[in-house]
C-alpha cells in the first residue's frame, strides 16, 4: 500500500466512516521496508503488543503499555536488580475474537516472541536473538529443521511447543524475559508489529497463508472480513470483543476499511512505516530524531578517499543545504543538514559544535581537498544504494563536487572500486532505534577507542540521564571519528486519512 484516501463511498454524502487504502497490485511489502504502508499497520488494526507507539508527532517519545499492565522498572518489580530479568504483568479485559471468546494471555505474547524465527521477521532476528537467552540458537534449530523444505503447520507448531528457550516464558499471567545483558531500548523493540501477540489458532495454519487469513482471531478495533487474495481486496470491519477501555493506544473510528489494488498498480502516494507514526499526524520538518532518513558517506579502505585528511575535506566541502534542497524538490516534506552521526532531534544528538556549515566552507575545503590529493580532475567513484530517493542524493552530490572539479562517477552498491558509499538509515522501529543504527550502519572496526563501545555501554545502562549522556559522548566521538560522514536527514511523505465520522482516524 502506498497511499492513503477518503473511501470513494456510494452512500449518503453524510456516511464518510469508510476508508480506503491503495496498495500496489503486487501486494503489500513487508513492515520493516522504509517509506512504505505495509503489513505493521493491518497488524496494529488487529492485534496488541505488550507496549505501542502512541499517535504523536514528537520524535521523543517512547512506547507506552498496550497490553502490559505498567511499564516495568527496577522500583516496582519488573526488572531485577542486573537488569536481566523482566517480568511484564498482562492488562486483564483484552478478548481474541475467537468463535469463543478468551483472554489474550501471556502464553500468547510468548508465541508471538517465537514466531519472529518466521522468515518474514528475519530483519528483526539479529535484536531479539541477542537479547533474548537462548533465542538465537532457537532460530538457528529452526532454520536447520525447516530450512531446506515447505514445512507444514503441525511440524511447525510442534517445533515452538518442544523447543524451549530459556529465556522467554509465561507465569500466568506474567511473561518473563530472561536477557543476555541489560538492554534499555528492550521496550521499543517489543513495541514492534513483530513482537505482536499471537493466538493458539495461528499453530493451525502456515504462516502467511490463505488458511491463516481466514481463521485469524484479532484483539484489536478490527478484525478481517474478507481474505487477502493476490489481486483482490482485502477488507476490515470492527471487532465486536475490541473494548476501548482496555486499549490505552488506538480508536476506532472507520466503519469498514478496505485495502485495494491501485490503478495500474501505481502509487497514489508515499507513505511511512505505521510503527514509526500513524497516518494523520505528519512529522514535524525540524525535528527528525526517529522518524527521519539519514544520509551518511563512508570511505572504502584504501581508496581515494580513505585518508582522515581526505575524510575531513568532504566533510567542509559537502553543501548540505544543496543536498536537503534537492530532496525536498524530489518531494521530502522536510530536508535538514545532519551534521553528527545520531539524527537532529535524538536526545543523545549532540550539539555541532565547530560544524561546517550547511553550505560547507569552500575555501577552506580546497585547500583540505588538495591537502588530502582531491585536485581538480580526479574522479571518485560512489557506490549508491537502490532506489529513487538515493540516486537524488548522490546526484546532488555530484553537483557539489564538480564546483571543486572533482568528477563523481556512481556504481551500484556492492560493486568493487568504490572510493565512496553513500548510505541511507531509516529507523526500522520508533523511539530508541540507535541499536539499529549500530547494527546496520556504523562501520564498527573493535579497534581501540571505537565510539560503538561508548554506545554499547549506552544501551546497557538502566538510567535514562545517563544513557542519554552516553550517547551525547558517543555522537561526538562518531562524528570526530568521520567513519560516517553525515550529509542530511529527509522526511519523505507519509500518507495522512482524512477526517472521517467523529474526527481524525487515529488508530
Amino acid at each position: 500500500m502506498t497511499g492513503v484516501r477518503e473511501r470513494e463511498s456510494t452512500a449518503a454524502p453524510t456516511d464518510r466512516s469508510q476508508l480506503r487504502f491503495l496498495r500496489p497490485v503486487g501486494g503489500m511489502p513487508d513492515e520493516g521496508e522504509p517509506g512504505r504502508i505495509g503489513t505493521g499497520q493491518v497488524l496494529r488494526l488487529i492485534t496488541r503488543q505488550l507496549f505501542a507507539c502512541p499517535v504523536t508527532d514528537d520524535p521523543e517519545a517512547r512506547p507506552v503499555p498496550d497490553i502490559a499492565r505498567e511499564l516495568p522498572t527496577v522500583d516496582n518489580g519488573g526488572i531485577s536488580a542486573d537488569g536481566r530479568t523482566w517480568r511484564i504483568r498482562m492488562r486483564p479485559g483484552v478478548r481474541w475474537d475467537a468463535q469463543r471468546a478468551r483472554e489474550v494471555g501471556a502464553s500468547d505474547a510468548v508465541r508471538g516472541l517465537k514466531r519472529t524465527a518466521h522468515p518474514l521477521a528475519r530483519p528483526m532476528r539479529p535484536y531479539f536473538g541477542a537479547l533474548i537467552e537462548g533465542l538465537a540458537d532457537y532460530y538457528r534449530r529452526y532454520d536447520e529443521e525447516f530450512g531446506h523444505w515447505e514445512a507444514h503447520a503441525p511440524a511447525l507448531a510442534q517445533f515452538s511447543h518442544l523447543t524451549r528457550v530459556p529465556g522467554l516464558r509465561a507465569e500466568d499471567d506474567t511473561v518473563v524475559l530472561r536477557l543476555t545483558e541489560p538492554a534499555n531500548d528492550l521496550i521499543d523493540l517489543l513495541a514492534t508489529g513483530y513482537a505482536a501477540m499471537a493466538p493458539r489458532e495461528y499453530d493451525y495454519y502456515v504462516s502467511d497463508s490463505p488458511e491463516l487469513y481466514r481463521c485469524n482471531p484479532a484483539c484489536g478495533p478490527y478484525r478481517i472480513a474478507r481474505q487477502l487474495t493476490p489481486g483482490g481486496d482485502f477488507v476490515l470491519e470492527p471487532n465486536p470483543r475490541w473494548e476501548p477501555a482496555t486499549d490505552p493506544i488506538r480508536r476506532r473510528t472507520a466503519s469498514r476499511i478496505d485495502i485495494v489494488a491501485s490503478p495500474g498498480g501505481q502509487p497514489v502516494d508515499d507513505a511511512t512505516d505505521f510503527g514509526v507514526l500513524s497516518w494523520d499526524l505528519p512529522a514535524s520538518a525540524a525535528r527528525f530524531g526517529g522518524t527521519g532518513c539519514s544520509y551518511y558517506l563512508s570511505a572504502t579502505p584504501g581508496g581515494a578517499a580513505w585518508s582522515s585528511a581526505a575524510r575531513r575535506a568532504l566533510s567542509w566541502a559537502v553543501d548540505r543545504a544543496a543536498l536537503a534542497e534537492a530532496a525536498r524538490s524530489a518531494g521530502a516534506t522536510g530536508a535538514a543538514a545532519q551534521h553528527g552521526v545520531l539524527q537532529p532531534g535524538d536526545p543523545g544528538a549532540a550539539p555541532a559544535a565547530g560544524a561546517a556549515p550547511d553550505g560547507g566552507d569552500p575555501p577552506r575545503a580546497r585547500h583540505l581537498l588538495a591537502d588530502a590529493g582531491l585536485t581538480p580532475g580526479r574522479r571518485l567513484v560512489l557506490a549508491v544504494p537502490a532506489g529513487s530517493r538515493p540516486a537524488v542524493v548522490a546526484a546532488a552530490l555530484a553537483d557539489v563536487f564538480v564546483r571543486y572539479g572533482v568528477g563523481v562517477v556512481t556504481v551500484s552498491a556492492g560493486e568493487p572500486g568504490a572510493d565512496l558509499t553513500l548510505h541511507e538509515w531509516a529507523p526500522r522501529w520508533a523511539g530508541n532505534a540507535n541499536r539499529d543504527l549500530l547494527h546496520r550502519i556504523w562501520p564498527a572496526d573493535d579497534g581501540v577507542g571505537d565510539p560503538a563501545g561508548v554506545a554499547i555501554d549506552a544501551l546497557r545502562t538502566l538510567d535514562s540521564g545517563t544513557a542519554t549522556t552516553l550517547w551525547r559522548r558517543f555522537d561526538r566521538l562518531a562524528t570526530a571519528d568521520l567513519r560516517l560522514v553525515p550529509l542530511i536527514v529527509a522526511d519523505w511523505p507519509r500518507a495522512r486519512a482524512d477526517a472521517v465520522a467523529t474526527g481524525v482516524a487515529r488508530w
